[in-house]
Order: C-alpha cells, then sequence, then structure tokens
C-alpha cells in the first residue's frame, strides 16, 4: 500500500510539472512573415500626438484581432497605441508547439523596453493570458531579475503608469483564496500527456456564439506542450504580485468558464496599489464562456467604458496640481475663509 501512494505521489508531481525543459527565452522572437500570419490575426501600432502609450498584449491561442476595438479607441484620444504578435501566435499550431511562457514573457519585456521610455505616461493592457504577462511585466519592473533577459536588465526602465487586467489567470487548476478550482482535470497530468498527445480537441461553439464573440486565433484545439507552459508559468506570478503598486484596474465575469473568477479576488488582495479597482459583469446568456469580454456584444462597450475611466482618472490624478499643495497658499482662499468667520459672527 505505501508504495502505491508513493507510486501515485509521484505519477501526480510528475503530471503536474513534467520533465524539466530548457527554454531559451530569446528564441522564436523574430516576426513571422507577413505571408503567414492568418487574416485579422496581424500586430499593429497606431501612432499618437500625446505622450502617453500603451502596450495591448493578447491572450493565449489569441491573436492582436482581440485587442483592435480598444486600440482604436484609445487611439482616437490621441494615444499611441502598439499590439504585438507574441511567439508561435497567429500562423499555425505547428509553430506554436514549439513556444513557451516564457518566449511570451520575454517578447513583452522587449518590447516594453524598447516603448516605455518614449512616453511620459504608459499604460498596460491585457487580455486573459495576456493580462497575466502584465502583471508579471509590471512585478519584474519593480525588482528586475536575471530571468528578464539580459538586455532587459540593463536598462534603467521605468514602472508603467496604470495597469488593466481583463480575466487574467494566475491558476486552472488547484487551490486558490481556499477554493478548490478545476479547469479541466487533464491538466492535472498535462507533464505527461504532453509527451503522448499533441493536441486537446476544443468545444465548438455555435455560429451564434461566433457572432456575438468575434475571435481570431487557433480555435480547433489546445495544443498541449504550449498548454502545460502555460500552466505552469501564469502560476508564477503569485508570488510576486505584492511589488505592484502602480494603479490597477481588474476586469471579469462572474461566471467565466475558462479563467474563474477567484482569480481576480486573488489578484486583488495581493497587488499592493493604492489605487486599485474591480468592475465584475454579470453576463445573462448561456453561449458562451464569458471570458472574452473585449469583443463580447453585450459587454465590451461596457469594457470599454471602465477602461476610459480607469485612464482618465489615474492621467488626471497625476497632472492635477491641487491648491492645497501649492506652498505658497491661495490668497482668494485665505480672503474667502475670513469672510466666512466674519459673517457668522455678525449673524
Amino acid at each position: 500500500m505505501f508504495w502505491l501512494i508513493v507510486l501515485i505521489a509521484v505519477v501526480f508531481i510528475v503530471g503536474h510539472y513534467g520533465l524539466p525543459e530548457k527554454v531559451n527565452p530569446h528564441d522564436f522572437q523574430e516576426p513571422p512573415p507577413a505571408i503567414k500570419i492568418m487574416r485579422g490575426a496581424e500586430p499593429f501600432r497606431l501612432q499618437g500626438n500625446t505622450d502617453v502609450g500603451f502596450l495591448l498584449v493578447h491572450g493565449f491561442e489569441d491573436s492582436p484581432y482581440t485587442m483592435r476595438n480598444i486600440g482604436e479607441l484609445l487611439h482616437r484620444e490621441g494615444h499611441t497605441v502598439v499590439a504585438p504578435l507574441l511567439p508561435g501566435h497567429g500562423t499555425n499550431v505547428k509553430d506554436f508547439a514549439k513556444t513557451r511562457y516564457e518566449h511570451w514573457l520575454a517578447a513583452v519585456l522587449e518590447l516594453y523596453a524598447r516603448e516605455r521610455p518614449r512616453f511620459r505616461h504608459f499604460f498596460l493592457i491585457g487580455f486573459s493570458m495576456g493580462g497575466n504577462l502584465c502583471l508579471n511585466l509590471a512585478a519584474k519592473v519593480a525588482r528586475p531579475s536575471p530571468q528578464a533577459g539580459a538586455a532587459f536588465d540593463r536598462r534603467s526602465i521605468p514602472a508603467p503608469t496604470g495597469i488593466i487586467s481583463i480575466a487574467a489567470p494566475v491558476a486552472l487548476n488547484g487551490i486558490l483564496n481556499g477554493r478548490l478550482l478545476v479547469r479541466d482535470p487533464r491538466l492535472f497530468l498535462s507533464g505527461i500527456l504532453k509527451n503522448f498527445i499533441t493536441h486537446i480537441p476544443k468545444a465548438q461553439g455555435g455560429v451564434s456564439e461566433k457572432v456575438m464573440i468575434p475571435w481570431v486565433g487557433y480555435g480547433e484545439a489546445y495544443t498541449l506542450p504550449a498548454l502545460h507552459s502555460f500552466k505552469l508559468g501564469i502560476g508564477k506570478v503569485k508570488s510576486r504580485l505584492y511589488r505592484i503598486r502602480q494603479p490597477t484596474c481588474l476586469i471579469h465575469a462572474t461566471s467565466d468558464k475558462t479563467v474563474h473568477i477567484e482569480n481576480m479576488h486573488y489578484i486583488f488582495r495581493k497587488i499592493s496599489s493604492n489605487e486599485k479597482r474591480a468592475y465584475v459583469f454579470n453576463l445573462e446568456e448561456n453561449l458562451s464562456t464569458h471570458h472574452v469580454l473585449v469583443t463580447h456584444q453585450l459587454a465590451r462597450e461596457k469594457v470599454f467604458h471602465y477602461i476610459l475611466k480607469f485612464v482618465h482618472d489615474t492621467l488626471r490624478g497625476f497632472d492635477l496640481k491641487p491648491v492645497i499643495f501649492n506652498p505658497r497658499g491661495n490668497k482668494k482662499t485665505w480672503l474667502d475663509k475670513l469672510r466666512k468667520v466674519r459673517g457668522f459672527f455678525e449673524g
């Protein structure tokens, strides 16, 4: 019985973590030829005329298509928007199977290091895995580590002005906030299964779902080697969340069937930001997973509203010069106070 328990424990440990895998974060960082990119998945840059920039990061097996409407909205306000295509995404599943979480994080870090110094204010906006990458990036900027990449560590990069994380995961399976989360039981053994199975078919949605939630990415199946890396990678940010002190906005749906809302509660509690807000949606439809809020016909306008409100409030907080912080005071204010006191005595 003892050896059976030991065997089961080993199976679960190896199943969860897999065998050690050497990953060079700087591999697969060259953008793919335009001819290989699927229609609608192209990266984009919208140049603005203000001193405010935005980095928009898409999700797992996703593409910049998901972030296009947000980017155009911010660009109409005059800001610059950059939305990369993460390594392995937007081409074909063979390319994707070669990439890992470290490659996606390295791509975001490099782009941030290149773009951040060009702007006075710079925001990170990430959806799903992109939200996790943005949180990880913000934590690394607060306290850079060698794993972030040598080129990134050599530079003194300012922290982001603000972070907007939409339906971001820090755990798919496991215990979070004292609750057991089970996204897919097969993920408990992904470290073993990835050596024998390359893909896990996805449940195919109907035409109505595709109309309600337009999306461009790998929709046929999950690529298991990349999914296993994603599962492990997103959890590494949990021990770093306390480093995040920038204003943060979290957006999630209560009934998200892909990333449980406990993820949002966990992130909200663990970050050290003095200014943090959370917007929670309750979608009353049963056609989708309630995960892709940024293109959802019933949610996207509210998402855009909350994003703009957070951005405006954050920028206003940086740029206001309140009278109470003026060391010389304000004569008109003091005169008003004197008149008020005199009026009190005069009845």
